[in-house]
């Protein structure tokens, strides 16, 4: 679209923070993190050929308009304690981490690291997403 020219294929991504994070739960919504830093080439090939790609960019996209779905990216280019320190929670110390946070998955849902649109598909589906 005109107000968002970058090439997320329509996708909106917020900011990372814990905060956010606790809102979007306690909210009800679906919460999917995004840890990711420019020097990460698996996270780079992760939006490329997964996140960013049709028709799983367009499901998220459809997710997020109907207000059922929250995307926070975590931006770890820079060393930062509490991004880190949310790594460590989650027994993880390298990225990429991806992980999905629901009504049925109030603790999470880790993803692999290579990711795929079946796996975030039903990540989705296991947090609580109603088809």
């Amino acid at each position: 679209s005109v107000f968002n020219p970058s090439p997320t294929n329509g996708l909106v991504w917020q900011v990372w923070s814990e905060k956010a994070r606790k809102q979007g739960q306690d909210d009800g919504k679906l919460v999917l993190v995004d840890i990711t830093a420019d020097w990460c080439i698996t996270c780079k090939a992760n939006k490329q050929f997964v996140l960013e790609r049709k028709p799983l960019a367009t499901m998220l996209a459809e997710l997020v308009d109907n207000n059922r779905l929250v995307m926070l990216q975590a931006d770890w280019t820079r060393p930062d304690p509490s991004i880190l320190a949310f790594l460590a929670s989650q027994h993880r110390f390298g990225i990429p981490f991806n992980i999905i946070y629901g009504p049925e998955a109030p603790n999470g849902i880790v993803l692999g690291e290579l990711l795929s649109m079946r796996m975030i598909e039903q990540a989705l589906i296991d947090a609580g997403m109603k088809r």
